[in-house]
């Protein structure tokens, strides 16, 4: 428990840095230097933005600053036509949440960023009216979020390949824990009784699939629109298009699981070369969920892809079905690492 933490307190640790000072500079510019008496937006953005990830910041600061800014506008038109009752800030709520929805796609929406920061803002205009606050919290908003982009974006971006390959070592972790499952229980010739274990699986599994889609979706942002990154576009979308067969991957695995326990489950006996395969691509996982050999790796899924050899697995029943997952799995696994010259085109990102 205690590792766990210390482990997200390490990766999260220069986030949380930037997001404490962007929250410092966001009130100085506001409060010090631009004279607004109580600029909370303006922190309040810089926090909500940057947060404790690296993932999508320049997006959720242009979610933040674009539903600050339309919830500002709706609040003060509700507010000059119904007033402050609590009727009104029903009106406000509706108008927000249903604008924020009609304008949202695209950039605005990844998760509910924008409507909730639509509605918040409206309430919030509501709530602490008086004269000419609505200028007043729309230009707060716009620091805060100019400070994360200058911040986030310009000085500090967020490494590409670094998020890349934690998503991916998050995705290696989970399909290494089903694959180690699997090898003991074909070793043993026994089954796992428990029903709810392949759907804990799936579940876990398609999560850490889930990461991996932010990390590439903040690595093409990056790559884009910070300077600091523009030289490394190249490699980055070579690096993209490697991950995304990492799906296929991981599916290949969950199939596998599952054809190769059912064949257990009904007695069926499989062969010595599928449990040494598995136990092959078990191990490629372990070196790649610790940041290992990339070579390394794609030795243990090509000697895994030698021993599934087609030829000479016929069979009925559940058999031939578990062959062909682990050899799909293999085989997936290859595509993922990419050629043996990609280890050298690219280096590895220094740790955080």
């Amino acid at each position: 428990m205690a590792r766990a933490v210390a482990g997200r307190f390490r990766r999260a640790r220069w986030s949380v840095l930037q997001t404490a000072v962007a929250v410092s500079v966001s009130w100085f510019v506001a409060h010090d230097l631009l004279g607004h008496p109580q600029p909370f937006f303006a922190p309040i953005a810089a926090a909500v933005s940057l947060s404790a990830s690296d993932v999508l910041r320049g997006q959720r600061a242009v979610q933040l600053m674009s539903g600050v800014a339309l919830g500002i506008l709706l609040g003060t038109a509700v507010e000059a036509v119904a007033g402050t009752a609590a009727p009104a800030f029903a009106v406000a709520a509706l108008l927000a949440m249903y604008a924020a929805l009609a304008f949202g796609g695209g950039p605005f929406g990844q998760g509910l960023m924008f409507v909730n920061q639509t509605a918040a803002s409206a309430i919030l205009i509501l709530a602490l009216h008086r004269p000419g606050s609505g200028t007043e919290r729309l230009v707060d908003a716009l620091i805060g979020g100019g400070v994360v982009v200058v911040i986030g974006v310009l000085l500090v971006p967020a490494d590409p390949h670094r998020l890349l390959d934690d998503a991916a070592r998050g995705v290696f972790a989970a399909v290494r824990d089903a694959l180690a499952d699997l090898r003991d229980e074909v070793a043993e010739g026994r089954r796992d009784q428990d029903p709810d274990r392949e759907l804990a699986l799936g579940q876990r599994i398609h999560s850490r699939l889930a990461a991996l889609t932010q990390a590439r979706g903040t690595a093409r942002q990056v790559v884009l629109v910070a300077p600091r990154r523009w030289r490394s576009r190249q490699s980055v979308h070579r690096a993209i298009a490697r991950s995304k067969y990492l799906t296929l991957y991981a599916n290949a695995a969950l199939s596998l699981v599952r054809v190769a326990g059912a064949a257990l489950a009904s007695g069926e006996e499989l062969p010595r070369t599928l449990r040494e395969a598995v136990a092959e691509l078990a191990d490629a996982c372990a070196v790649l969920a610790d940041g290992g050999s990339a070579a390394e790796a794609r030795a243990a899924a090509e000697r895994a892809v030698r021993l599934l050899d087609p030829a000479e697995h016929p069979g009925t029943g559940y058999r031939g079905p578990a062959v062909y997952a682990a050899r799909a799995c293999a085989r997936d696994l290859l595509a993922a690492l990419g050629p043996a010259e990609d280890d050298r085109r690219v280096r590895p990102s220094p740790a955080r």
